[in-house]
């Protein structure tokens, strides 16, 4: 006799479903988000910091940084 179900003590197989794939994204979202503004951070702040040494220092014509630069490294907290 050939049955949908199986054997008792088998487990059904997982399907892939849209469900399961949403499920998946949502939870891998925040670490893809967290390691791109590190990386982003990372990729600008030697940048943002000479920047804002140079206008510390009063030196003329420092060079000026992007605002989104800025705020990247200010939201990043290892940096």
């Amino acid at each position: 006799m050939i049955t949908d179900h199986p054997a008792p003590g088998r487990p059904e197989p997982v399907r892939m479903t849209g469900g399961l794939i949403a499920f998946v994204a949502l939870m891998v979202a925040p670490a893809v988000l967290a390691t791109a503004i590190v990386l982003g951070a990372w990729a600008v702040s030697d940048e943002v910091y000479a920047a804002e040494r140079a206008a510390a220092s009063g030196a003329p014509g420092a060079p000026d940084v992007a605002q989104w630069k800025t705020t990247l490294v200010g939201v990043c907290p290892i940096h």
